[in-house]
């Protein structure tokens, strides 16, 4: 009886050990300082390569973020919030991995006219999505809109509205 288990343990025995070996050499090979080093993108200069790094983070929302940069700028990691598809849910998977390089990035477009912005220019607006964008076309084909009144008419939200006041002219 002893000698029948003698065998297969002393095979049990083996794999292992070399199970064991094959797994510290696998590690051998990595950098130590790769696993250490966490990933930081730096919102002024990322492109869409680099921050499709980033956690939920894909190729249309990297896109966003880089046309919502170029037109808007960022004066702070949190403006990423403005960026059409990434809400605070998203803002708290990413903030550890963003930062700016500069604490002020100059704004291109200060300003676009709400009755004459084309949908690409509107869903660039914060907090206005693709929704909200043709309620606003459909709307200024009725009417010239005004005030940002007008726009909470539409269903569109105070704190969408406190975004965008100074961003936008009638």
């Amino acid at each position: 009886m002893k000698k029948k288990l003698f065998f297969p343990l002393i095979i049990i025995s083996i794999i292992f050990l070399i199970g064991f070996i094959n797994y510290k050499e696998s590690f051998s090979n990595i950098n130590d300082n790769s696993i250490l080093e966490p990933l930081k993108i730096d919102l002024l200069t990322a492109s869409v390569e680099d921050l499709i790094k980033l956690p939920y983070i894909g190729p249309s929302k990297a896109n966003a973020i880089v046309k919502y940069r170029d037109t808007y700028g960022f004066s702070s990691v949190e403006d990423i919030k403005n960026v059409p598809g990434i809400g605070e849910k998203t803002f708290l998977n990413i903030k550890d991995y963003i930062y700016l390089s500069k604490s002020v990035y100059e704004v291109k477009d200060k300003t676009i006219n709400i009755n004459t912005a084309s949908f690409e220019q509107l869903i660039g607006l914060p907090g206005i999505g693709k929704v909200n964008a043709q309620k606003i076309i459909d709307y200024r084909l009725l009417k010239k809109i005004e005030t940002l009144e007008e726009l909470k008419k539409l269903g569109i939200s105070s704190s969408t509205l406190k975004k965008i006041e100074g961003k936008v002219t009638f």
